[in-house]
């Protein structure tokens, strides 16, 4: 009888942990909300006061997300062509509150030209960009390494691998990492910042809005134009109702 009990409570320990660990799941859960141009507008502005957009993109879409937890704004640009889920994109997020950049990336084909910068240099780049940016960021950033990272997009319906340079970094006051990537020209490719890391599991906990590939694998997948465009003719018609 002993031995069934402590079997039985066993068990329930098991079950109460799984249930746990499924609620803990499920509010992890990402998801954003598309909203208007004109709502978001300002946080646009906001962005390119600190940060140039390159030339070529359009605006597409802009949603709102969160980012361990803060409110925050996903816009994506994108070109006329190689458009859509993983081909040639410029995404940014920034904060709702106060209106911080948490990162951007350009994803263009441009940057498949492999030849890679010198770490002193990149180091150089990533370390001006950084105080210019922010620099109390930048003061208590440690560089952990730099190494060469790569994507993939798609471009004219073929896999294209895009590399830079990493400028990897970590702050301990709030224990979480920022990065900076550097193309071959110079330009920086890719920042991050605030990024939340579970070092016992190796993955990242932060989401990666700016990523196509997390954004399919958490059935997240940008609109088209054409979705875009029904959207806001249903807005309208609701207006006019």
């Amino acid at each position: 009888m002993k031995k069934a009990i402590i079997i039985l409570m066993a068990l329930i320990t098991i079950l109460t942990t799984m249930t746990m660990t499924v609620k803990a799941n499920s509010l992890k859960t990402a998801s954003m909300e598309e909203v208007s141009y004109d709502d978001a507008q300002s946080y646009l502005e906001a962005f390119q006061k600190v940060i140039k957009i390159p030339n070529g993109y359009s605006f597409h879409s802009v949603n709102k997300v969160k980012a361990d937890g803060v409110q925050a704004y996903l816009f994506r640009l994108e070109k006329s062509e190689n458009k859509g889920m993983n081909g040639e994109h410029y995404s940014f997020v920034i904060s709702e509150k106060d209106k911080q950049v948490l990162g951007f990336t350009n994803m263009d084909k441009r940057y498949s030209n492999t030849k890679m910068l010198s770490k002193s240099e990149t180091e150089k780049i990533a370390k001006d960009f950084l105080l210019k940016l922010d620099n109390s960021l930048a003061s208590e950033l440690k560089n952990l390494w730099i190494e060469r990272h790569d994507e993939e997009i798609s471009v004219n319906g073929k896999k294209t691998v895009i590399a830079g340079m990493k400028y990897k970094c970590y702050r301990a006051s709030q224990n979480d990492y920022a990065w900076v990537i550097v193309g071959f020209d110079g330009s920086v490719i890719t920042f991050e910042r605030n990024i939340k890391w579970n070092n016992g599991e190796h993955k990242r906990i932060t989401e990666k809005w700016l990523h196509d590939n997390w954004l399919a694998e958490n059935n997240l997948n940008i609109p088209t134009e054409e979705q875009t465009l029904k959207n806001l003719q249903k807005k309208l018609l609701q207006m006019e109702l």
